[in-house]
Formats: C-alpha cells, sequence, structure tokens
C-alpha cells in the first residue's frame, strides 16, 4: 500500500475482467432471449467470487463450487413444487408465509447436510444458498418458477466460467510465483 491507500493490482484487474467476460456472454445469450435483463446478477456476483490468487485454486474451487451449485439446484427443484403446492393451500397470510419458511429452512439444514455427505468441503454454504435462491423468488411476475431458477444458477455456472476463463487462460498465475 503507498500512502495508505490500496493499489489496484491484478485480482482486481482479473476481477473486472471476469465480469465483462460474464456481461459479453449474456449479450450474446440475449440475442436469442432478448427478454433476459440486460445484466446477469449472479454471473457478475460468481466472477468477482471465484477470482483466485492462482491458476490451481481456480480450477479446485471452481469444480467444487459447481458440484455444490447443482446440488443446491437439484434439491431447489424438488422443494419448489412442494413450496408452490403448500403455498396455494395455505393462501396468502401468516400460514403461507410460515409454511414457506419451513420449507426453506428443512431445505436448508438436508441440503446442507448433502453437501457435506458428498464432500463439496468449503462449499457446503453455496449449496444451500442456491437452494434459497431457487426458492425465494418474486411471485408477483409471471416468470416461470422453474426457469426462473435454473436461469439463476446459469448465471452462477457463467460467473464461474468466466473467472476460469480469465484466472486460467487469458491471466493465468501459478502457485509460488509472483504477479
Amino acid at each position: 500500500m503507498k500512502n495508505g491507500l490500496p493499489g489496484i493490482g491484478m485480482r482486481k484487474i482479473k476481477s473486472l475482467l471476469a465480469v465483462t467476460l460474464a456481461f459479453a456472454v449474456w449479450q450474446v445469450i440475449r440475442i436469442w432471449v432478448p427478454q433476459f435483463h440486460v445484466h446477469p446478477l449472479f454471473g457478475y456476483i460468481y466472477a468477482i467470487i471465484e477470482m483466485r490468487d492462482s491458476t490451481e485454486k481456480t480450477r479446485q474451487f471452481g469444480v467444487l463450487r459447481i458440484k455444490a451449485t447443482f446440488l443446491g439446484l437439484a434439491a431447489g427443484l424438488l422443494a419448489l413444487p412442494l413450496s408452490e403446492a403448500y403455498g396455494a393451500y395455505a393462501g396468502p397470510g401468516i400460514g403461507f408465509v410460515l409454511t414457506d419458511l419451513a420449507i426453506i429452512l428443512i431445505g436448508v439444514l438436508v441440503t446442507l447436510w448433502l453437501a457435506e455427505l458428498l464432500r463439496c468441503e468449503n462449499f457446503c454454504g453455496i449449496a444451500a444458498m442456491i437452494f434459497v435462491i431457487c426458492l425465494v423468488r418474486d411471485r408477483s411476475t409471471e416468470v416461470n418458477i422453474y426457469v426462473y431458477a435454473i436461469l439463476r444458477v446459469f448465471q452462477t455456472l457463467l460467473g464461474v466460467f468466466s473467472a476460469w476463463v480469465v484466472n486460467t487462460l487469458i491471466c493465468p498465475r501459478h502457485e509460488g510465483k509472483n504477479g
């Protein structure tokens, strides 16, 4: 740090490149599906989160994150019909809110347990987070709940892939090397 201010190092620059790549890929996808939002929010988030200080860590953590993401997606897609059915049964109000919360809490617990069982190591929380992302949504929109859940997970994978491309192919840095 010069003058007490942090510098702009390679990791920050690589994060910007990964976000830019996620944006560019998303815009190509929007050519075929123009109704998608302009910005892939989860793509940006995971492009930044997944940026590591070496190529090896990016590969290792990327594989675990993807494994945890698919686990969270599977658990979320299995819980969606249950959430919808009980939500319709309970109707609006406190009964719906409590039922939805119970499904989320049980689902988070089961997803965390499965992630640990599948040796997702430090990414058990990611699996549970993806589960929650699948279930918690704006119910006022007309978007199909399954499409919405899969789209969010696809954006997560886009972010992980963007970080991997930048950290492995564009700006590789191996363990123990400076730069």
